[in-house]
């Protein structure tokens, strides 16, 4: 039967037969598994690798919203993280649920493991009006230019028994593919599916990242694979059609191990810069700033590379006057940069959002 956009795909069941086997893919394989085992073990080798990699979270965040036409900068999400969820914009809201979703995700992976109790809980964040809940009816994928119908998934009455298959899949113990594979495999179901109303391109690349986590790939989920995505987006979709039209598989997990072997090594890069900074400031404060040095003052410039006096205040456990001369201390000492956004004073880790901005 040949596809048609139109009508429900009928999507076979995992395993997929018309796989290519592991050896076929050679030495991108090997290549890309070793870009990957050099970015895990950057990870383990760092002080405080969870305060590091934050910054890369949100990145990835602003990159995957990116792929979805959720337009905003790494600088706007940081800066409007400090205000109300009122006051925030749409886009900067939606990447910061991503950023939760994300969070919430990894930090919750080893006691529900990749199923549908982790994959309703990261949807529900991501997009709490839909609590979560897997869609009850039709729905297309359109094109919004001419309205061309692109694709059609399963049936809803379909998706808990393919979300079922899903769920076996990526938790069984597999010797015959390897991980990068099937994380792979799993990525394109998972959107074939499209279980839910809205937001499962972004869902499906949160529970990609997190599959190589729980496959030992990856000890925190730090790759930056939206940023690739989001450079080459019309080869993504082109290569996951294909798949869906002709079971070209071999076309799509080329491009994601590509997609994996540099975006590894760019991850990499990025964690070494932000490690070098942290290291470059802590050392300017400490002899250059000594009433107001401390380690909890230095990591605060990380986990909130955009800060107030008031923020500041909450995470040191100080009145919100002394943390403002810590700041304008900073400020003079060109650590930070300052600038009025409305009513709000606000200080910003130049260097470490440049670093950042890069590749985005």
């Amino acid at each position: 039967m040949s596809f048609d956009a139109t009508y429900p795909f009928q999507l076979p069941l995992l395993p997929c037969e018309a796989v290519p086997e592991d050896g076929y893919f050679g030495r991108l394989l090997i290549d890309t598994r070793v870009e990957l085992a050099e970015l895990k073990g950057a990870c383990g080798s760092i002080p405080n690798p969870m305060l590091l990699t934050a910054p890369i979270t949100v990145r990835e965040s602003v990159a995957s919203s990116g792929i979805e036409n959720i337009n905003t900068t790494v600088a706007n999400v940081l800066q409007w993280q400090l205000f109300p969820e009122d006051e925030q914009s749409r886009p900067d809201k939606e990447v910061l649920r991503y950023r939760e979703a994300m969070n919430w995700g990894f930090e919750n992976l080893g006691k529900l493991a990749l199923s549908t109790r982790l994959i309703t809980g990261i949807q529900a964040r991501l997009i709490p009006e839909g609590n979560g809940n897997y869609r009850r009816e039709q729905n297309q994928i359109v094109n919004l230019n001419n309205h061309e119908v692109l694709f059609t998934p399963p049936p809803a009455n379909e998706i808990s028994r393919l979300m079922g298959n899903w769920e076996n899949y990526v938790n069984r113990e597999d010797t015959q593919t390897d991980p990068l594979i099937k994380a792979i495999i799993a990525h394109y179901q998972f959107e074939a599916i499209h279980p839910f109303r809205d937001g499962n391109g972004r869902t499906g690349r949160i529970l990609m990242v997190l599959q190589l986590v729980q496959e030992g790939i990856l000890n925190m989920p730090v790759l930056y694979i939206s940023g690739y995505i989001n450079r080459h987006k019309s080869d993504y979709y082109k290569a996951l059609r294909a798949v869906t039209e002709t079971s070209d598989w071999e076309a799509f997990i080329r491009f994601m191990l590509r997609g994996f072997q540099l975006q590894a090594h760019n991850t990499r890069s990025t964690l070494m810069d932000i490690t070098g900074l942290y290291h470059q400031l802590r050392e300017r404060v400490r002899t250059g700033a000594k009433k107001i040095y401390s380690a909890e003052l230095v990591e605060a410039l990380f986990t909130y590379p955009v800060l107030s006096p008031v923020k500041l205040a909450q995470l040191l456990g100080m009145h919100y006057t002394t943390t403002s001369r810590y700041l304008a201390k900073l400020a003079e000492m060109d650590i930070l940069h300052e600038a009025m956004v409305g009513k709000y004073h606000l200080y910003a880790n130049h260097q470490l959002i440049e670093i950042l901005n890069k590749e985005l």
